[in-house]
């Protein structure tokens, strides 16, 4: 994936990409299906309902929201979360600076089109665009240094 931008993938692949999102994010609740998700609330799927989670699959599209919160309240990296990143993954192969600005076309561009269809507020998109970006850019500055010492 990081060698490719999410926009030009074709519809399999960017089906599989968020998928495999997904399925992490399943992980770190610990459920089989998005729906059993519960928050502290008692709300299911921290507030989606079934159709629009079905949604993310089919067109497909990346559900920032979820994830973010997914990465919030369960205190997992966006690095997992989106990458498959974790403390015993080297990035000896990945040059950060082309990770970097894949992972950020395909975060700005995802949100922008939950923009579109309303999913979010616009006028969060560039706010939050640029906090994924900072956060990413530390972590993977960190990875890549420790990768390089060890």
């Amino acid at each position: 994936m990081a060698d490719t931008y999410f926009k030009n993938l074709d519809d399999d692949s960017k089906k599989k990409y968020v998928s495999q999102v997904l399925d992490r994010c399943k992980q770190v609740w610990g459920v089989d299906e998005l729906y059993e998700i519960e928050d502290e609330s008692g709300r299911r799927a921290l507030g989606h309902n079934a159709s629009t989670m079905k949604m993310w699959f089919s067109r497909p599209s990346m559900p920032w929201d979820f994830i973010l919160t997914t990465a919030i309240r369960r205190n997992v990296s966006l690095d997992y979360l989106l990458l498959n990143i974790n403390e015993n993954t080297s990035l000896e192969d990945v040059r950060p600076e082309e990770l970097l600005e894949t992972v950020n076309k395909v975060v700005a561009s995802s949100l922008e089109e939950s923009a579109d269809y309303g999913i979010i507020d616009p006028t969060f998109v560039p706010t939050i665009t640029k906090k994924i970006k900072t956060s990413l850019e530390d972590a993977l500055t960190i990875k890549a240094k420790q990768s390089k010492s060890a």
